[in-house]
This record gives C-alpha cells, structure tokens and sequence, in this order.
C-alpha cells in the first residue's frame, strides 16, 4: 500500500508537537502529502479572547494551525493543507480522512485523564475504531 495521502491532528500540544515532527520525516520519505486538521470550537476560542467576534477568532486559529503548528511540515518542504473542522477531535478527523481519501491518520499521544486515557488520550484511545484507514499513534515519550 503506498501512502500518498496522511492526515494528521493537531491541537498544540507537545504530543501533537511531537506527531507532527515525525509526520514530517516520514511525508518526507514517501513523498506524501499532508492534511493538518484541527478541531475547532469558537467557544473556546472565546474564552480566550473575550469581546473578539468569531471570523477574527477563526482567522487566528487558522493562521496558527498553518503557520505556527505545521511549522516542521514546511521547514521539511512538505506539501500540506491546513484547516479548522468545527467539530469534535475524533469526528473531524474521520470526516477528513473520509473526504481526503487519506492513506493514514497520525496524531500525537498525551493522555491526561483516566487511567486508558493517561496511557493514549481520549482520541487516540477513540479513534481507531471509527477512522477509514490505518492510524499511527506517535508515543508521548517517543523520540523525534
């Protein structure tokens, strides 16, 4: 199976960090390309910066997933997409690796409650039971 096509999570966090590092290397190699996706909830978003109107709050979500989050994906001179799903982690990303005909799924682990969650993390422990293709489960403590 040649794996044209990864679509990867990313929230921010030093486990997404660390996926997306490795999603670099390994696109590099197979000559894929790579969807970013974020769930996105203007509620949160808000509450972060209250009194800003939602098409700004999107905007700056948007502008840090690809700029900032996707970082290692350009440094690598990766082809890659970025883009906000306004829906929950594990629903967002099966949507696009259905609609992307995705060859694979990478997220990063860093479980933090629960005693399953702890060692994978709610997505990772959620989404291979719903996701189209293989998922690659890049450990928290994991080199990159």
């Amino acid at each position: 199976m040649a794996v044209q096509r990864i679509v990867i999570g990313a929230d921010g966090s030093p486990g997404a960090a660390k996926a997306m590092v490795w999603c670099a290397s390994l696109a590099a190699g197979l000559g894929a390309e790579v969807i970013a996706v974020r769930s996105y909830s203007p509620i949160d978003e808000l509450a972060t910066s209250p009194g800003t109107d939602l098409a700004t709050l999107a905007e700056r979500a948007a502008a840090r997933l690809h700029d900032e989050w996707c970082a290692p994906l350009a440094d690598a001179g990766i082809s890659y997409r970025s883009y906000l799903a306004e829906d929950l982690p594990v629903a967002a990303l099966v949507r696009a690796a259905t609609e992307e005909l995705a060859d694979l799924i990478v997220i990063g682990s860093h479980g933090e409650t629960g005693w399953r969650d702890r060692i994978l993390g709610r997505v990772a422990s959620g989404l291979p039971h719903h996701a189209p293709c293989p998922v690659a489960i890049v450990p928290h403590g994991a080199p990159v």
